[in-house]
C-alpha cells in the first residue's frame, strides 16, 4: 500500500470570513484508491467542489500565494491558481473514476462548516480515464494539490473574480483551501 496526505490550509480566508482547513489522505492498495477528506470551518450548508489539480507534464504543483493575484483585486480566483497548481484533474466527488468535473455530486458542509468525504475508487478505471485526459495513467499524487472550492451565492465577489465553468459561476469554483499532496 502507498499512502499520501495533504494538509489543507485556508485560501482567501480574509475575504470569505472562514478559515477552511482539513486533511486529505489517499491510499493506493492493489486496484483500489481510498480517498478520505475531512474539512472544518468551510462555508456552511453548501456544496464544496474538491479536486486535485496538477500539470500534465508531471511538474510539481504548488499552493498559490497572493503573488498569484495577478489582477490585484485581493482575491486568488481559479484562473489565477493555474500557473502554480496546474489544471483541474480529478474530482473528489461521488464517482472520481468518471472524471466528470462540473456537476452536483460533491460533499455538502453541515451547519458548522464540517464535512467528511470517504470513497473507494476503482484505480484501473480512474487510471484509464486519466490516461485518456492527460496522456499517462500515472496519477503522480505526490506532485498534485488538493483544492476545496465554494462560497455562498450571496457573498459579494468583485467582477474581476473569474472561474465560471459551464453553468457554474465563480461562487462554485472559488478556492477556499488547498494543500500539496505528499507521500506519507
Amino acid at each position: 500500500m502507498t499512502k499520501y496526505i495533504a494538509n489543507i490550509q485556508p485560501l482567501n480566508a480574509d475575504k470569505i470570513g472562514t478559515k477552511a482547513h482539513g486533511t486529505a489522505t489517499f491510499e493506493e492498495n492493489d486496484d483500489k484508491l481510498h480517498i478520505h477528506v475531512e474539512m472544518f470551518d468551510t462555508p456552511a450548508n453548501i456544496e464544496h467542489w474538491e479536486h486535485f489539480h496538477g500539470f500534465k507534464d508531471g511538474k510539481k504543483a504548488h499552493v498559490p500565494t497572493m503573488a498569484q493575484d495577478t489582477n490585484h483585486d485581493g482575491f486568488i480566483d481559479l484562473p489565477e491558481t493555474e500557473p502554480v497548481s496546474g489544471t483541474t484533474m480529478v474530482p473528489l466527488d461521488d464517482a472520481p473514476e468518471k472524471m466528470n468535473i462540473p456537476h452536483d455530486g460533491y460533499p455538502v458542509a453541515d451547519s458548522n462548516g464540517h464535512y467528511e468525504y470517504d470513497v473507494n475508487v476503482p484505480l484501473t478505471e480512474l487510471q484509464a480515464k486519466f490516461k485518456d485526459a492527460f496522456g499517462s495513467s500515472d496519477l503522480q499524487l505526490d506532485k498534485r494539490v488538493v483544492y476545496v472550492h465554494g462560497v455562498p451565492k450571496d457573498l459579494k465577489l468583485p467582477d474581476s473574480v473569474g472561474g465560471c465553468v459551464m453553468s457554474y459561476d465563480a461562487h462554485t469554483t472559488f478556492p477556499i483551501a488547498a494543500g500539496e499532496i505528499e507521500k506519507a
